[in-house]
């Protein structure tokens, strides 16, 4: 018989602005893979389910406090992280919040970035448009 195969289990929160459908992502600082913009996520805790998971990192990492029952199941992802481990992922969408998203970790993402989930993956360096654009401005 083989040994069990154990995975890290991961959250991905896609924050969609319900007015024209953008991803809310984080650009990493240069201590962790540098520069790139990836969503709202992480391991889970000890303990946790998924969902509570998922509401925790969006708490953590930009302010938006929600239950874990406004949080929707979009997708099951099984992929190797950047040190090389497999990791089961879970993505949820939330459309709906209150309050406005900010950067919360300071020492680990340089800035929030909304991003057209037409123009890019969001685990990739992309063409985006800035958390506030100017009055009046087309987003690239």
């Amino acid at each position: 018989m083989s040994a069990v195969h154990r995975s890290i289990g991961n959250v991905m929160v896609l924050l969609q602005r319900p007015a024209d459908g953008r991803i809310l992502t984080v650009r990493h600082q240069a201590t962790h893979s540098p520069g790139m913009l990836t969503v709202v996520g992480g391991r889970l805790e000890d303990g946790e389910f998924l969902d509570e998971g998922a509401a925790r990192e969006l708490a953590e990492e930009v302010g938006i406090h929600i239950s874990p029952d406004r949080l929707r199941l979009c997708q099951l992802l099984h992929f190797h992280a950047a040190d090389g481990e497999r990791v089961i992922g879970a993505a949820f969408t939330v459309r709906e919040w209150e309050g406005t998203p900010y950067n919360r970790e300071l020492g680990r993402h340089t800035e929030l970035v909304w991003v057209d989930p037409a123009d890019c993956h969001p685990f990739t360096p992309t063409r985006s448009s800035p958390t506030s654009p100017p009055a009046g401005s087309t987003p690239t």
